[in-house]
């Protein structure tokens, strides 16, 4: 069974999820360390983002390689994202059934960390699994299952995204257990597809990997990383790239969303 929620009309129209699905959300994302979100982002605007995003990069004459963002793995490149534009827009990172979703998983308090993008390339492989950060204490792996989320990614497909273009591959239960049996086989995969207007999230421990892109065409993927306010990843380090000018703009009621950029700007003006 995968695990994903469809925003339904009726929530739709209130702006809020029902509490019962608040409920079966922590349920499903507690059980799988994943979740599919369909029905998220209104359509035309993300095709405004991955319009300005596509225009940023840099490929090569024959368009195989990107001359732009880093390789991580075959013929995907990850792009960091300045926070500006169509990409400094509540709609996008302030989505009301998103944040209701990262405080349910990370407390009443989440953090924006970082905004970029996953670009896989036609032809690009199928990616090795892995987790986007280390359980806290590796010394006590017991201590893994017991507990919560600390960081979140969430992914926002930039196209549709299908079996063929470059599922992301999820174990899911892989977020309780330390250190991982490498061979997966223990926990149930999951190819996470998702049209234009959704997302999917998983814990930064959860096991994962990129589909490759059988596709003629590229596959970009936006990420959003949410965590407590106490955590500090030194892992990607691929912080908020977000201008004085840019930080004005940033309505003031979602300024706590911004607490380690709001630091940051203070460090550097001393």
């Amino acid at each position: 069974m995968e695990s994903k929620l469809i925003i339904s009309e009726a929530e739709l129209s209130q702006g809020k999820w029902h509490e019962n699905t608040l409920k079966m959300a922590r349920h499903l994302f507690r059980v799988h360390g994943y979740l599919n979100v369909q029905n998220l982002y209104p359509k035309e605007y993300l095709r405004t983002v991955c319009d300005s995003y596509m225009q940023q990069l840099e490929f090569s004459e024959d368009r195989t390689e990107l001359k732009s963002g880093t390789m991580v793995s075959h013929k995907r490149y990850i792009t960091p994202i300045k926070f500006e534009g169509v990409f400094n827009d509540v709609r996008l990172w302030a989505n009301p059934f998103l944040l209701q979703l990262m405080k349910q998983f990370l407390g009443p308090n989440p953090i924006l960390g970082s905004l970029g993008a996953v670009t896989s390339l036609s032809g690009a492989m199928d990616q090795h699994p892995h987790a986007d950060y280390f359980p806290l204490f590796e010394e006590s792996p017991e201590a893994v299952s017991m507990l919560p989320p600390y960081a979140i990614t969430v992914a926002v497909p930039l196209i549709d995204i299908d079996l063929l273009n470059g599922p992301t591959k999820v174990w899911a239960g892989s977020q309780h257990v330390y250190p991982v049996e490498t061979a997966m086989s223990s926990y149930a995969k999951h190819l996470v597809c998702g049209p234009l207007g959704s997302c999917y999230m998983w814990d930064y421990r959860t096991f994962h990997a990129g589909g490759s892109n059988h596709s003629d065409e590229p596959r970009p993927l936006l990420y959003m990383a949410y965590t407590r306010r106490w955590f500090n990843d030194f892992l990607n380090p691929d912080l908020l790239d977000i201008s004085p000018e840019e930080y004005e703009k940033i309505p003031q009621e979602f300024h706590p969303l911004f607490q380690k950029a709001a630091v940051r700007r203070l460090v550097c003006r001393k």
